[in-house]
């Protein structure tokens, strides 16, 4: 939190890399972003000033039961998937909270974020990412179920050692007190099961899909850049790497506007 206490100041606040006279050239810029924190509003603006489109991240798993519907195996990845993003609201919650809290701003995500300010500023806003469909179409490997092996083993091995030790002293007459011990056995199983299960089931799938879904977008950028279009692109940090690799390879060059910053510019101005 005292990353965002240090950038959020007020309006006029300076960009490092950045003065007043500096102009923003070039065709592609992306910004990696994190999803629970808001992204620099300073930096998102002066490119929104001269870029066309803005191009975000939003896998599309809104046609899950169609999936389920083609092919009842994938049912496990897919129903852990929307458990996982329903689970992964709640840092955004509480990163929501402090925001309004602390600074009055309204926050409900990174990619939010940034589309209320595109929109302001008249540009064109595109998510642009797969669906479940077209991933399965693409990679059906995906969907087959995967557990972490080593968290699978600590689950099993902690869950068998205290059914044992409840078991034992319940058929020793311990009957009340084995009572509850058993119920919290269970309780802590299904806590177990709820929430790390959607994310060792989920981590795998996110991890295959990702050169997928960077692909629709990076042919997005070059088609709208081969127009004579200027984009900008707001994603995932961890995807920014390979995107802007992979443009390059293709002729494309894209600013990462990160390193605009000597820190990490991952906080908003109001």
């Amino acid at each position: 939190m005292s990353s965002i206490r240090n950038s959020v100041s007020g309006s006029g606040l300076k960009v490092p890399g950045f003065t007043n006279r500096d102009t923003v050239s070039g065709k592609c810029f992306i910004y990696g972003s994190e999803h629970t924190q808001m992204p620099r509003r300073d930096i998102v603006e002066r490119v929104l000033g001269v870029v066309d489109y803005v191009l975000l991240e939003g896998l599309d798993v809104s046609n899950w039961r169609e999936l389920i519907k083609r092919d009842w195996r994938t049912a496990i990845v897919a129903v852990n998937l929307l458990i996982y993003q329903a689970l992964y609201r709640l840092p955004i919650m509480i990163a929501s909270l402090y925001y309004r809290l602390r600074y009055g701003i309204d926050f409900r995500g990174d990619m939010r974020y940034v589309a209320k300010l595109a929109r302001r500023a008249g540009k064109r806003v595109e998510t642009v990412d797969e669906d479940l469909l077209s991933i399965y179409e693409k990679n059906r490997k995906v969907f087959s179920p995967r557990l972490v092996l080593n968290d699978l083993i600590v689950l099993l091995v902690l869950v068998s050692v205290l059914s044992v030790v409840a078991a034992v002293r319940f058929l020793t007459g311990h009957y009340a007190r084995d009572t509850i011990w058993l119920i919290f056995i269970l309780i802590f199983i299904v806590v177990i099961i709820f929430f790390a299960g959607p994310v060792d089931l989920t981590d795998p799938f996110i991890d295959d899909t990702k050169t997928i879904r960077d692909t629709k977008l990076i042919n997005r950028v070059q088609e709208l850049v081969s127009q004579g279009h200027k984009v900008l692109v707001v994603r995932g940090e961890e995807h920014v790497d390979y995107i802007v690799s992979e443009l390059r390879r293709r002729g494309v060059e894209c600013e990462v506007l990160n390193q605009a910053s000597p820190h990490r510019p991952s906080t908003a101005l109001i």
